[in-house]
Order: C-alpha cells, then sequence, then structure tokens
C-alpha cells in the first residue's frame, strides 16, 4: 500500500505547498499535468473557437476556462480589431494547406481592459480528421515597448543632429568625416558628401592645425574640450569657430570623435571693434588710460633691476575749456587731435603718450632719469605753447606739467599717476606753462584726508549720510525703470562733502564695508517702501566696490538685506565700475557668480571709459552697461561722440545686454538716444537727484527740470 501511495505522488523540492499533487502518473496524465501547469500559455483552437487553453493561458488574458471553452469569450473579443485580420489570415493559410506554422505578433485585451503585446506560434494538426490549430502564445509588451522606446530616441537624436543650427559631426580615429549635419556643409561651403571623402586638417588654417589636432588627441584619450581655430571655406573666405570636441565610446572602446561648432566669425569682429574702443581714444587715436596703465605695470615688471626707473609726465593744456566754449566742440576736437600730433612727434618710440580724458594727457618714460624727463618737459611746453591754425582761427595754449619718478619696489601705477597728477595740479595753481617735480611736500591733502577718514567712523552713526536717488528712464515708455542711490555726506563742520573725496578714503580705511552694508539696507528698504505703498516697481540700483566684493561676507550680508528688508532680489541692481574688472582675484569673481546665482542685476558703470574687455563681459554675464556722461555730452558736439554711442549701443544689444545713458542733459542727445534704440537714460534732463520723500511717481514721463549737472 505504501508503495502504490509512493507511486501515484510526484516527488519535488521546496515548501509542502508547493508540492504538486498527482493521483494517477502514467505517462499521458503526466503530459497533461506538465501542459497545464507549463510557465507557457498553450491553446487548441478549433472553427474559430478554443477548444482546449492551459492555465498560464486562462492567467495571462485573466478569464477562465469556463468562458474561454464554452464560446463566451471569441478571439474576436480578445484580438485587437485592426489585427484581427493577421489572425485571420494565419488561420486560413494552414486550413488551407499554405502554411503549416506561423510567428506574428498582435495587440490582445485581457479581462481588465487592459491591452498587451502578445507573439503566436502557431502550428497546424489533424484531429479525428479535423484540421486545428495549436500553439504558444508570449507576452512581449516590455519588449516591444523598449523597441518602440529605443526608435524614439533614435529619431530624437536623429534630428537633433540633423535639424542643429550648428555643425555637428563625427570622427574616426584618423580625423576623416563619418558623419556631418547640414550645419556643416552650410559652414564649410562643402557638401556632405565632400566632407564625408575627407579628413578635418585640410580645412584648418596652417597657424591653427597644432590646436586642432591637439585637442582631437585629448578626445581620442577621452577627455572633452573647448577650443577656438579657423577654417578656410571651400570659397577661400576665413570663418573663426568655437568648437567642442569630445570622445565618441562604442561598448566601452573610443572609436572615434564627435564634435560641435560655432560660427564666431561676427562675434569676433565685434569683440575687436569693442577692444579698440577699449584700449585707443576714439578721437585722437592714442592710448587711452586703460592701455597707459598697462604699459606702465608692464615696465615695473621690466625695471625691478634696472638702475633707472620708469617716469610719468601728467599734462592738462591751460585755456582748453575756452577755447572749447568759444568756437564750439567740434573746433575743440580738431585742436585736440593736433595737440596729439606735437605730443607724438616729441617723445622716442619706446615712450607712451596718452589721452586720458578731455585735455589731459601723459607720457611714459619707461627707463630715464631726471635731467632727460625735465629735458622732455621743457621741449614740451615749449611745443605745445606755438600758434595752432584751426579752421582758420590762430589759437594758442600752455600746458601745466606734472613730473612723478618712480620710487621703485613698492610703488604702484596708480601711485605714480596720482602723484604727477598732484604735481600737475600745483603747476596749473602758481605757474601754468611750466613743470613741476612731485615731492611729498606737495601732498596738502594728506591731513584734510585723516579728517575724513576719522570722522567717517561715526558718520553712519551720527545719521551725517543720506541717500538721494535720482531716476532712470524708460526712453520707450517714458516710465520709471530704475531708480540709483547716490550717497551724501553732510558734515557738522565741513559742510556738505562730494562722493568722489570720501568714497575713496571709505575704501582705503576698510569702512566702506560697513558703510556699503547701509547704504544697501537703506536702499533696499526705501524701495520696498515704495512698492508697498503702490508705486509700481522698479529696480534699486547700488554702487558696490572693489573691497566690498572682495569681502568674504559680502554675498551673505546681501543675502540678510534682502531677507531682513524683504526685497526680492530682481529689484536690487549693483553697479560696479569698470575698474574694479581689473582686480584678478578668486574671491571677486566667486563673489560675482554668487551674486548673478541670487537673481540680482549686475551693471557697469562709466562704460567707454577705459577699464572694460570683452572678455569680462563674457565672463560675467552682465545685464547692463552704462554709457559715460562724457559721450552723451559729445553727441551734438560732432560724428564722434555719436559714433561711439551707436557703436556701444549696438555692441550691447548683439551680447544681450541692456543700455543706459548717463547725464543726458538735453532733448537732443535725448532724440538721438532714442534714435538709436538705448533702452534708458538717466541725467538733469528727467530729473536731478532728491531725497525720498521728494519723489513722487506718476505713470507718465518725468517733468523735465532745467539746468546741467554742474549747476546743482
Amino acid at each position: 500500500m505504501e508503495a502504490a501511495q509512493n507511486k501515484d505522488q510526484a516527488i519535488s523540492s521546496g515548501s509542502e505547498k508547493d508540492i504538486l499533487q498527482v493521483k494517477n502518473s502514467s505517462p499521458v496524465n503526466m503530459f497533461e499535468v506538465m501542459v497545464q501547469n507549463a510557465p507557457v500559455s498553450m491553446y487548441i483552437l478549433e472553427d474559430w473557437s478554443y477548444s482546449y487553453v492551459n492555465e498560464h493561458f486562462c492567467e495571462l488574458v485573466g478569464y477562465t476556462k469556463e468562458e474561454l471553452l464554452h464560446g463566451k469569450i471569441t478571439i474576436d473579443q480578445l484580438v485587437h480589431p485592426d489585427d484581427l485580420s493577421i489572425v485571420r489570415e494565419s488561420v486560413k493559410k494552414r486550413i488551407e494547406n499554405e502554411d503549416t506554422k506561423a510567428r506574428y505578433r498582435v495587440r490582445a485585451f485581457k479581462k481588465d481592459g487592459g491591452m498587451m503585446h502578445v507573439e503566436i506560434h502557431a502550428s497546424k494538426a489533424i484531429a479525428d480528421g479535423k484540421a486545428v490549430t495549436f500553439g504558444t502564445v508570449f507576452d512581449v509588451t516590455e519588449e516591444v515597448h523598449s523597441t518602440l522606446h529605443l526608435k524614439e530616441n533614435k529619431n530624437r537624436l536623429k534630428s537633433l543632429f540633423d535639424n542643429n543650427p550648428d555643425a555637428v559631426f563625427t570622427f574616426d580615429t584618423e580625423g576623416n568625416f563619418t558623419d556631418a549635419n547640414q550645419g556643416c556643409a552650410s559652414l564649410s561651403g562643402h557638401s556632405i558628401e565632400e566632407l564625408l571623402e575627407i579628413s578635418f586638417i585640410p580645412l584648418i588654417v596652417p597657424e591653427d592645425l597644432p590646436i586642432a589636432l591637439h585637442y582631437f588627441e585629448e578626445a581620442l584619450q577621452g577627455n572633452t574640450n573647448q577650443y577656438e581655430i579657423s577654417i578656410t571655406r571651400k570659397d577661400g573666405k576665413r570663418r573663426d569657430l568655437e568648437v567642442t570636441c569630445f570622445p565618441m565610446n562604442y561598448e566601452g572602446e573610443i572609436v572615434g570623435a564627435f564634435g560641435i561648432t560655432k560660427d564666431i566669425t561676427e562675434r569676433n569682429v565685434h569683440s575687436q571693434l569693442l577692444e579698440n574702443l577699449v584700449f585707443y581714444d576714439s578721437l585722437t587715436k592714442l592710448p587711452n588710460r586703460k592701455l597707459f596703465e598697462d604699459r606702465l605695470s608692464q615696465v615695473f615688471k621690466s625695471t625691478l633691476t634696472c638702475k633707472n626707473q620708469p617716469a610719468v609726465l601728467f599734462l592738462d593744456l591751460d585755456r582748453f575749456k575756452f577755447i572749447n566754449d568759444s568756437l564750439g566742440h567740434h573746433l575743440g576736437d580738431e585742436f585736440l587731435k593736433i595737440v596729439a600730433t606735437r605730443l607724438s612727434e616729441n617723445i622716442r618710440h619706446t615712450d607712451t603718450v596718452g589721452r586720458f580724458a578731455g585735455d589731459e594727457f601723459a607720457v611714459l618714460l619707461p627707463n630715464t632719469n631726471r635731467k632727460e624727463a625735465i629735458a622732455l618737459a621743457e621741449r614740451l611746453n615749449e611745443t605745445l605753447a606755438k600758434p595752432y591754425e584751426v579752421a582758420g582761427h590762430s589759437l594758442s595754449v600752455s600746458a601745466s606739467i606734472g613730473i612723478a619718478f618712480s620710487a621703485g619696489a613698492g610703488e604702484t601705477v596708480d601711485g605714480l599717476i596720482k602723484k604727477a597728477d598732484t604735481a600737475m595740479y600745483y603747476t596749473k595753481q602758481f605757474g601754468k606753462n611750466n613743470y613741476t617735480i612731485y615731492s611729498e611736500e606737495l601732498d596738502q591733502n594728506n591731513a584734510y584726508k585723516l579728517t575724513l577718514e576719522q570722522d567717517l567712523k561715526s558718520a553712519v552713526k551720527n545719521q551725517e549720510l543720506t541717500l538721494h536717488y535720482q531716476p532712470i528712464i524708460d526712453l520707450k515708455t517714458g516710465n520709471i525703470s530704475a531708480m540709483e542711490a547716490l550717497i551724501r555726506w553732510n558734515h557738522p563742520q565741513l559742510g556738505l562733502i562730494p562722493p568722489d573725496q570720501f568714497i575713496p578714503i571709505s575704501e582705503e580705511s576698510g569702512q566702506i564695508v560697513s558703510i556699503g552694508k547701509w547704504v544697501l539696507q537703506t536702499a533696499c528698504a526705501q524701495n520696498k517702501k515704495w512698492q508697498q505703498e503702490g508705486s509700481p516697481p522698479f529696480r534699486i540700483c547700488v554702487n558696490i566696490s572693489t573691497i566690498q566684493l572682495q569681502h568674504p561676507n559680502f554675498v551673505q550680508t546681501l543675502k540678510t538685506v534682502l531677507e531682513d528688508t524683504g526685497l526680492e532680489a530682481k529689484w536690487l541692481e549693483l553697479e560696479v565700475t569698470e575698474s574694479i574688472l581689473m582686480e584678478d582675484t578668486i574671491n571677486l569673481k566667486e563673489s560675482l557668480v554668487n551674486l548673478k546665482a541670487l537673481g540680482i542685476s549686475m551693471s557697469i558703470d562709466d562704460f567707454g571709459t577705459g577699464y572694460t574687455s570683452l572678455s569680462y563681459l563674457r565672463n560675467f554675464s552682465f545685464d547692463r552697461v552704462k554709457i559715460d556722461r562724457t559721450f552723451i555730452q559729445d553727441i551734438a558736439s560732432g560724428l564722434n561722440g555719436k559714433a561711439i554711442t551707436a557703436t556701444i549701443i549696438s555692441l550691447a544689444n548683439k551680447l544681450n545686454m541692456g543700455v543706459v545713458a548717463e547725464g543726458i542733459e538735453d532733448a537732443a542727445q535725448l532724440a538721438y538716444l532714442k534714435e538709436e534704440n538705448c533702452d534708458d537714460g538717466q541725467g538733469y534732463y528727467f530729473c536731478r537727484p532728491l531725497p525720498s520723500e521728494l519723489h513722487v511717481f506718476t505713470p507718465s514721463p518725468l517733468t523735465v527740470m532745467g539746468g546741467t549737472e554742474e549747476d546743482f
């Protein structure tokens, strides 16, 4: 009995509940058990109805055997209507003996309404003299979805490749083109077919070929790089490119390189034009202050071990204002050109003569002594005093000259120029048409500066500092787009002290940090107050210095100010002068980047006065430039002021930067700026700086207030 029982049982590993109990272990019965419990859906089809299905088939579609075998559920209900023809055609062919086996995929519905993709393997058989179809069904839904997803990705990538406006290409390990989009053809002038027959080497200009080869090898080593090179088009024209090259991997092996290229030819042309504006005076074509200071800096580095030291001569023309006012700015400009020529003709080829501003010039003697410098000053006094013939007018002027010799180690560019400037002012005050050599005794302002430095420490506490606000007007709508906060110091004994006197002192003494924080706090609070009073929102513009930006806690201080005042970051704009960008420090760069990340706007003040390099505009993504007032004042005097202003506006627009014109004083200037599509304007033509309580906001343009900035 025990043996018989063991014979009727199927032995399997696993827990007792997982063991399949078989009562009859005959081969036929065992085959039936195997089919019913197989992990594959199986069926037999007779006359378009199921005559047999196993358990896995029922689980796959969600119907019971009774529903499937008794005709309640037919193939028409299981198979998607659009795919029924596939099934019918397959069955028909087997019945007509055209095919005995078939394999196809269709969409099928489950009992719960869900749709799946299945693959059917069907075969023909004869049972009791009647043709039947039997087969297996596999759920391939995941495979189909994966294939569709892969196809979509492939099509998407192909679309990005083919329709990218930039040139996109692939190289093999020899540098031959293996693929290229239409952008490559447009950029190179070669057809795609022509490109696929060559390598990149013939396209590169000879001087840039080592660069291109170096970075191509870098890509084959697994590195990504961005660089600039130039190519020669099929038509012989040269184009400047910005290339990003990165490795092409296939199954873990680098098989070539990808590349994306932008045409930066026009950008480079504009960059060169702006660089010329930055380094050279547009009127006289002499080096401007930036280039002069750069050359002086280079001289300092090269003369550390020299016996002779550099010297700077600072010149200011006597009576030039009288000539300019009497004959007009146009003749004044022509006169300055002649002065520039005379200065250039009287220096050595190793010397540098530059125009700083207006009628101020400077001469750099890179390696000189006291005797040579004095001789040059005397010669320049004599030369500049000779009569000038300008448009039929005989003019005469003289020059006040200051001479400063480098003290050697520890001397700075600003320091030496300032010493020469101080000596020049002494000449102008006491002699004119002469020269003065700098000495420490000339610094008569030292005591005054010490007084200001001492009293500044208590100025905030004693509420001696105040802010005046000057509106910046949208030139298209006439509405206020921003308000600049300008600091004022009402000293109890010395009276009103101009910012250009006490701000430099605060920077030297480090007090600018606390004063700057007070300005930010006060200006942001005032802007928030205006918003709460119902005024249309606008940006509040605050000037910041290098000392503030370099302070390690400046960004956090600014965050705290915004939190305390409740002012959103987008309503604050920080203005930096061009000179601030010459400070090449890590803290400064990090501060500028972090400030932009907060959502604060950044602008460059006094743009065009001789400091900014285009690379700074690109690296720090400034939102606006403010054209210096000297260019605006020159608009009515001749074509130079107009040309420079128009060029700056055009270049700023191409760099997606806003433009603010400073110092607008009359309707002619305003009309020209509107004509050139300048965005915003600021100046006494609209409104002078006023305390907050005197500003009244209306949706219409501000009332024009008479006078010039010198009148107030």
